[in-house]
């Protein structure tokens, strides 16, 4: 499969349809899900709704008095003028004023980072994952959902029966949300997304209790590892610790490890990371604009496959859109099923703002009946995809694609193949 190709895989009633069986589905999901590890980014994400006035002084502020943030403003506002979306990091630890008094304060501060956002999602399915958490001041662990579990020396323990430990809470990340077709100074907002203001150098959550504890709680189940991008010199020294760590997952039972990606800086970064991580986990994740800016342009299953090939990987899952893909080694329904409950489960979180207990199929949600043809790969791969219940006005865009990450691990951690109950993933043995 060299080029990219089309055909009406279902229609847009059979995909509505698929998605309401999917929904009856979820408590047996759920039932059946082993356990859940995952670390290791965490923060808090302060929420700001963007308007057509806060667009336009956005795009037209004067200097503030801090070359830093002018620069980097700068850069938003050309993000802003081309489309794009993503995380933006401002070197200004001051810069979190000049930003609010432009957008003004944040609706909400809630938990922010893959390994927590994902966390949240099971936890509002009535999992209880374990989640790295170092830093556990009272405003991070106030916006820890109820339901996570966080490591201690007597095990993993709910997250409000931890004691919060005073001192400076870690600068919240400022998330911009942008709806299609707002406008302001000149410009028009296409798509519904939104772009992350940092003001924080990243730090993992490198939870010395996690760490030793993770490995035996992970056996049968699966472990997330996430925010291993922008670490800069640092990943030098921590990269070794997560591979250490990831590899242990293996040894402990892991059914499967996946390593989910994010903004990098360039595609060497990333090669850095796959280096030192990439022989210990079976699966990685990102979305289809990080697929294109890191492996390349073209069919994005090809693509996908000549990374998994690369890397020696089970899987490599894409998330798009109207569409999520998964080129696999593994059990085509099996991977369909994941791709649905993931999609099912962040056109949920689109839908209403959050991670919900319940699914249901958006009233709002289009399906598109034109998908890349599924089948066989290079490299013995396969591709296999899935319509996603889109919406074009959501309620939100922030963590949608940790919220797809999460239902797509919930039937990886399913012991069982649930649609033949014939074969399980056996992708649980260390690589050397």
């Amino acid at each position: 499969m060299t080029e990219t190709s089309y055909r009406a895989a279902r229609t847009v009633h059979e995909w509505a349809g698929f998605y309401h069986a999917l929904v009856v589905r979820r408590s047996a999901l759920v039932a059946g899900a082993g356990p859940i590890v995952t670390g290791f980014s965490a923060t808090t994400d302060a929420l700001h709704r963007i308007t057509g006035a806060s667009l336009t002084r956005l795009l037209t502020a004067g200097p503030s008095g801090s070359e830093i943030f002018d620069a980097g403003l700068g850069t938003l506002g050309g993000w802003l003028a081309e489309g794009r979306d993503g995380e933006l990091f401002i070197d200004d630890v001051g810069g979190e004023p000049l930003l609010e008094a432009l957008v003004g304060m944040a609706e909400k501060v809630q938990c922010g980072g893959t390994s927590v956002q994902a966390s949240w999602s099971w936890s509002q399915l009535g999992l209880h994952p374990l989640l790295a958490l170092l830093n556990r001041n009272p405003r991070q662990l106030g916006a820890t959902p109820a339901g996570v579990r966080l490591a201690t020396a007597d095990g993993g323990v709910p997250v409000h029966s931890i004691t919060p430990v005073a001192g400076m809470s870690v600068p919240s990340n400022h998330v911009l949300e942008l709806s299609a077709g707002l406008t302001g100074a000149g410009v028009q907002v296409q798509r519904s997304s939104r772009i992350t203001v940092v003001f924080a150098r990243k730090r993992l959550q490198l939870d010395e209790a996690f760490l030793r504890i993770s490995p035996s709680a992970v056996r049968g189940g699966v472990g997330m590892v996430s925010g291993l991008n922008g670490l800069g010199r640092a990943r030098e020294k921590v990269l070794p610790i997560v591979a250490d760590t990831v590899a242990a997952w293996n040894d402990g039972g892991a059914r499967l490890v996946h390593l989910e990606l994010a903004e990098y800086a360039s595609p060497g970064e990333l090669a850095q990371v796959m280096t030192a991580v990439g022989p210990h986990v079976h699966s990685v994740g990102m979305n289809a604009s990080e697929l294109e800016r890191l492996v390349g342009g073209g069919d994005p299953a090809q693509r996908a496959a000549e990374f998994a090939a690369a890397h020696g990987l089970l899987r490599v899952v894409v998330h798009g859109d109207h569409w999520a893909m998964s080129v696999h080694r593994a059990d085509p329904e099996r991977e369909e099923l994941a791709l649905g409950a993931g999609s099912l489960a962040a056109a949920n979180r689109a839908a209403n703002g959050e991670p919900q207990a319940e699914w249901a199929v958006p009233v709002r949600a289009r399906f598109s009946s034109e998908l890349p043809v599924a089948g066989r790969l290079d490299g013995g791969y396969r591709m296999t995809i899935v319509a996603t219940p889109y919406l074009t006005t959501p309620r939100s865009t922030i963590g949608l694609g940790d919220t797809f990450v999460s239902g797509d691990l919930l039937v990886q951690a399913n012991p069982l193949d649930l649609n033949r109950h014939r074969r399980t993933l056996s992708w649980n043995t260390r690589r050397p």
